[in-house]
């Protein structure tokens, strides 16, 4: 990522995205596989997930486990959480819904941001992580981000 910095937009955009996922019932299922990880150490990694395609929730639904949760936040923009899974295999899981997404349409740009809860993690500043990265994803010229790029 070419010299990324926060700015007022990715402030706006974040401080907009939180109070979608306030409006929704994203932040209970948060809130729950965060008490699942600390009671009993299963692995949850969560994303947010921006797409143009019409379809998006028919394919997520088709191309995912039974036990991935989809959420939609606003138009074209959605919370997910990939239940006993790791940062790698929620990446591939990513990885393999991007090649259904947006195949007839030019230009779109799908932005996934993912990141793994950690027992530590407290509700709010995971929330608040998870919007820091798809702000860093919305503005990267890559499809998908996970937490690794905090770390540069």
């Amino acid at each position: 990522m070419k010299g990324w910095t926060m700015h007022f937009n990715g402030l706006r955009e974040q401080q907009e995205l939180g109070g979608w996922i306030e409006k929704s019932r994203a932040k209970g299922y948060v809130e729950r596989e965060l008490y699942r990880l600390k009671r009993y150490g299963s692995p949850v990694t969560i994303g947010m997930f921006r797409s143009e395609d019409p379809r998006f929730e028919e394919k997520f639904h088709r191309h995912s486990r039974q036990t991935d949760h989809l959420v939609p936040l606003a138009k074209g923009h959605y919370l997910f959480l990939y239940d006993h899974t790791e940062l790698p295999g929620a990446f591939k899981a990513a990885e393999n819904l991007m090649i259904h997404l947006d195949r007839d349409r030019e230009g779109t740009k799908s932005r996934v941001a993912l990141m793994q809860l950690q027992p530590e993690d407290e509700l709010e500043e995971a929330i608040k992580r998870l919007l820091t990265l798809f702000v860093i994803a919305s503005q990267s010229e890559q499809c998908i981000v996970d937490e690794s790029v905090l770390a540069r």
